[in-house]
């Protein structure tokens, strides 16, 4: 409480805190000062010209903060976070015979979190999906080792129906064990594994419900 001039001032409130209390009692006892003791009506004098343009200032401060705090908030908690979607590649090759080029290809696909397979022998076969970022990097590698009549026959994105899973994290990708399209039920890649002849690409891409990626290129038949 603050007595000036024949009147008494209390700043109270059930929300204010002791601090504020504080606060506001010491603004209280600065401005009945700078009323003085010569005006005609200073307490109106003390709330119209003093204490309420501050009152709306806290006010209008305090609408502000909860505003950005609230803005903040959805902006990190629920902002969706948009999928990125899984490519694939698939390359050709005379052949596919170097141990190490089978080593840096398994290395490659456990490194990038990559799924696919390489066909050994003659022809070399190479297929990979996963992250675009991932994918570009693997074609970059493998395009950087030397080949007889190398041929990447496409880089590009899944379509819609392979992406279903394109939320999870990249470990998990691999992980989901089916994928549904109206036509069947296919199965989905997982890991990476080599192969010994064009018939087991054909089969293990209609699996996985892309046969005419390998038919279409001229690498096997369709039902072989």
């Amino acid at each position: 409480e603050e007595e000036e001039g024949g009147f008494t001032v209390s700043v109270r409130g059930d929300t204010l805190s002791r601090d504020e209390q504080v606060h506001w009692q010491g603004l209280v006892r600065d401005k009945m000062r700078e009323v003085g003791r010569d005006v005609d009506y200073p307490i109106y004098e003390l709330l119209s010209t003093h204490l309420l343009p501050l009152l709306h200032e806290e006010i209008s401060r305090k609408a502000s903060t909860t505003t950005t705090s609230s803005s903040t908030s959805k902006l990190y908690h629920t902002t969706p976070i948009q999928p990125e979607p899984l490519y694939h590649a698939l390359f050709s090759s005379h052949h596919l015979i170097s141990p190490t080029k089978r080593r840096s290809l398994q290395s490659w696909s456990h490194s990038l979190s990559l799924q696919g397979f390489a066909k050994v022998g003659y022809p070399g076969v190479i297929y990979a999906q996963g992250r675009k970022d991932d994918v570009l990097e693997f074609v970059g590698n493998v395009k950087g080792m030397q080949w007889l009549a190398l041929r990447l026959r496409f880089v590009e994105e899944l379509p819609g129906r392979f992406n279903a899973n394109a939320n999870e994290s990249s470990n998990e990708i691999g992980k989901v064990k089916k994928a549904v399209e109206k036509d069947g039920e296919y199965e989905v890649l997982e890991g990476w594994r080599e192969v010994e002849k064009v018939g087991e690409v054909v089969e293990m891409m209609r699996r996985i419900g892309r046969e005419e990626y390998v038919v279409e290129m001229g690498i096997g038949s369709a039902g072989t």
